[in-house]
């Protein structure tokens, strides 16, 4: 499970700690601070497995990486207006407790799609497809289209 040495989490108590004792089913951390605490081993995770599910850090591999160029033709293609409507989006997302918020210049090309799409409800894929040459709806008109939908006014 755990071992002295390893950094633990929290969750429901947002503390993170250094293990320095293990007690059957009982945990001692050292917090930065230096206060020792005490949980049970069952309320605690790994503090690298919680930054890897919640956090936005993107894996250093070439295999994550090989598509990039294909993302970041998108993002290039895309209105101000649109980028917009994604980085609201991200802006708005509810933080996750004890994971630092990474702001929308950081972000990869993909991240960033990732919050157009949601934003656009237009999944990847087709921002993907519609930035090819010869699209069958190509991004510009596709960009439009949803700024148009979002000004109309409703009528009464």
């Amino acid at each position: 499970m755990f071992e002295v040495g390893d950094t633990v989490r929290s969750v429901a108590a947002d503390v993170v700690g250094v293990v320095v004792e293990i007690d059957g089913e009982t945990v001692y951390l050292e917090q930065a601070n230096g206060a020792e605490v005490e949980f049970k081993a069952s309320s605690l995770v790994l503090e690298d497995d919680f930054q890897a599910k919640h956090g936005a850090a993107v894996r250093d591999d070439a295999a994550s990486h090989a598509n990039d160029p294909v993302y970041d033709e998108v993002i290039r293609n895309l209105y101000p207006a649109v980028l917009e409507l994604g980085e609201a989006v991200h802006a708005a997302a509810k933080p996750v407790r004890g994971v630092a918020p990474v702001h929308w210049g950081a972000l990869t090309s993909l991240q960033k799609l990732n919050a157009v799409s949601m934003a656009t409800d237009v999944p990847v894929q087709d921002w993907i497809d519609a930035s090819k040459p010869g699209a069958r709806k190509p991004i510009g008109p596709l960009q439009l289209s949803i700024l148009a939908n979002r000004s109309v006014k409703p009528t009464r």
